[in-house]
């Protein structure tokens, strides 16, 4: 088997076992990527959260077929942990085909962290967001100050069925909206 026909298998497999729905995140691809022998994987979810696993990195080795895992990043979202949700608003554009998006303000626990990737997924009618934050590396030190932010996060609802929809931001904070028609061209 050549390495092309195990990358895809690989992929495919991916694809398969992933969700594919989107990652904002503006440190990473939000798309596997091959290269050198090396398959990097932005975001692998597991039943309970969107995007648990961060950055996966694989090795071929293609003396005895097989693949090495190199590296990865486990980001588990906790609603009371690591960002703290003021408010979730929900905007529903007039424009056809209706676009949505989730405004989240809230503040991380210090200047020392960033807001990292926010992955979404939608099950059934439900979208699960999850609003990852990073820890910085700062040689200088870092007061325990709340630091604002606001995100606006668009859902990804083109091609969805008319009906009600539901979503839930770091496994806390709800909000839902409605499609009268289909929304697609």
């Amino acid at each position: 088997m050549t390495r092309s026909n195990i990358f895809l298998k690989v992929s495919v497999l991916y694809l398969l076992l992933v969700n594919s729905a989107v990652a904002d995140s503006t440190a990473t691809t939000q798309y596997p990527l091959f290269q050198d022998d090396k398959l990097t994987i932005p975001r692998v979810d597991t039943a309970e959260q969107a995007g648990r696993f961060q950055n996966v990195e694989l090795q071929f080795i293609a003396a005895n077929n097989t693949w090495v895992l190199l590296n990865y990043q486990e980001s588990i979202i906790s609603p009371d942990k690591g960002i703290y949700i003021d408010k979730v608003e929900t905007i529903v554009t007039d424009t056809y085909p209706v676009q949505v998006f989730a405004k989240v303000t809230g503040n991380l626990p210090s200047s020392c962290y960033s807001i990292g990737q926010i992955n979404q997924r939608l099950v059934d009618s439900h979208f699960e967001i999850a609003i990852h934050s990073i820890l910085l590396e700062t040689l200088a030190a870092c007061p325990a100050v709340l630091v604002l932010f606001e995100k606006i996060i668009p859902l990804e609802v083109y091609g969805l069925a008319a009906g009600h929809y539901e979503y839930q931001v770091n496994g806390k904070y709800d909000g839902s909206f409605s499609l009268s028609v289909e929304n697609k061209l």
